[in-house]
């Protein structure tokens, strides 16, 4: 198969896609797809993205990245990146922050850096399909709460935040719902004091 028909035939894939998503549209073995997908990407026709991970071209939504690194695991847009989507602080985050229930890790992609960050089972919750490209993002209230959740972690990535700007259609309630739900007394009582400094409880 030349590279040409295989690109083509990927089109129906993009945004982002899996080699063995390619394997079954080529009609090919994953070894041979993983082949043609590298020369594809030798190109710059696609993009390689991590392992077995691939975006059709440049121009993909970086915000649809953590989705396509975390699979099969479940991922949303949160924290910095979320906040500034939702207009609710100014800087724009130079990497793309998600909360995920698989593993925390950092992603380096051609299409930018992405921060994956685990949060308990119990809080992978408040996110929304946003998008023409129905994306998972969290909802000002989750994005804001997850941002406190994890500032008492080691890596003092969200000890730097920034003014927010509280819409005015801010849910107070969900934010006192899912500080109850933290089991951690600890935890609970960063959080909490977090909430009492910006007084959204």
């Amino acid at each position: 198969m030349n590279l040409l028909t295989a690109y083509q035939k990927l089109k129906v894939l993009e945004p982002t896609f899996l080699t063995k998503e390619a394997a079954e549209i080529l009609s090919v073995s994953a070894n041979y797809a993983a082949t043609l997908l590298s020369r594809l990407a030798e190109q710059n026709t696609i993009v390689h993205l991590a392992r077995g991970r691939w975006a059709y071209s440049s121009s993909v939504d970086p915000l649809l990245l953590p989705a396509i690194l975390v699979h099969p695991m479940m991922a949303y847009v949160s924290l910095y990146s979320a906040l500034y989507y939702h207009g609710m602080i100014e800087q724009i985050p130079n990497t793309i922050f998600a909360i995920s229930n698989g593993k925390t890790k950092i992603f380096r992609t051609p299409l930018g850096k992405v921060s994956i960050h685990r949060i308990n089972p119990f809080l992978f919750t408040g996110y929304e399909i946003y998008g023409k490209n129905s994306l998972l993002m969290a909802i000002p209230e989750k994005a804001l709460f997850d941002t406190l959740y994890l500032m008492p972690t080691k890596s003092n990535i969200f000890k730097r935040l920034t003014e927010i700007d509280i819409p005015e259609n801010f849910q107070f309630s969900l934010c006192k719902k899912w500080l109850k739900q933290i089991k951690n007394k600890s935890r609970r009582l960063l959080v909490e004091n977090g909430m009492n400094k910006l007084k959204i409880i």
